[in-house]
């Protein structure tokens, strides 16, 4: 299959080069042309601008950072772009609810909102998942490539109910990744040594399985991760305005977005959410 990738940080390239390895044929775009050299080596086809998708092309896979971004790139000016009249657009990011509303009324049926379950390296090895929402003739379009992938979780015709799901499955990691640095802060006060709490963690019963894989990057002080305090401020925010208007008190969410935004003021703000540990501490 033909596929455009739009936008190359972490979760974009990781999706380019598990497509290349499958051996659909790749064009990929970045705002900052630099980043798509690697894959360019790897046998994708840098696209000089992001409406040069090329004939044939089946998906344009957006892997945008936030709402505003993608608005701009997929419909500047609330427009869809000329260069995507007879693609899928398919939106991979976590983005607000009214951003898909909005991408849905401009691309129609060729609008599909699948946004991803699972961290870069998941989903460069296909163990990551999609949730996918939208027609049902684009979502069809789309089946055979979930196959390089853990599947997808079809949720239905509604783009927003992928996007609800995704800051679901955010909030849950989000918010007990609060919980466990504190559990780490509070072992380190109590004089428990590193290696000891890294192995209560690992065997614990308590650990939630989604978050086993940033045990290490917990007890890395550089926490360089995936997924940065920036990101997870947003995620979090996104998650509690859904609840905006509905009387629905959420103030173990809240208090962990004040820990998150704590923690941007402190200069943590490019490194990994696991730079929770370092609360009340300025970034070296």
């Amino acid at each position: 299959m033909r596929i455009a990738v739009v936008g190359l940080g972490r979760m974009g390239r990781a999706l380019a080069e598990r497509l290349l390895e499958e051996g659909d044929q790749v064009s990929v775009w970045n705002r900052t042309a630099s980043r798509a050299a690697v894959l360019q080596e790897q046998g994708a086809r840098a696209m000089d601008s992001v409406d040069d998708v090329g004939d044939g092309c089946g998906a344009v896979f957006l892997c945008l950072a936030d709402d505003r971004s993608t608005r701009d790139v997929a419909a500047p000016k609330g427009r869809a772009r000329t260069g995507w009249e007879s693609t899928l657009v398919v939106n991979t990011g976590t983005v607000a609810p009214d951003v898909v509303t909005a991408l849905a009324h401009v691309y129609g049926e060729r609008f599909v909102n699948a946004p991803i379950v699972g961290p870069p390296h998941a989903l460069r090895s296909g163990a990551a998942k999609f949730i996918v929402a939208g027609p049902a003739s684009g979502r069809a379009g789309l089946l055979p490539l979930w196959k390089a992938f853990a599947g997808a979780h079809d949720v239905g015709e509604d783009p927003q109910t992928a996007a609800v799901i995704k800051l679901l499955h955010n909030q849950m990691l989000l918010v007990q990744l609060a919980v466990i640095a504190e559990t780490l802060r509070a072992g380190r006060a109590a004089g428990v040594d590193d290696a000891t709490l890294a192995t209560t963690l690992r065997e614990s019963a308590m650990m939630p399985a989604g978050l086993r894989n940033r045990i290490d990057v917990l007890f890395d002080p550089d926490h360089a991760g995936w997924f940065s305090i920036v990101q997870g401020t947003k995620d979090v925010t996104l998650f509690l305005d859904l609840a905006k208007g509905s009387g629905t008190p959420l103030p173990v969410t809240e208090a962990a977005r004040e820990a998150y935004e704590q923690l941007a003021e402190d200069g943590w703000e490019t490194h990994d959410v696991t730079a929770l540990v370092e609360y009340g501490r300025h970034s070296a």
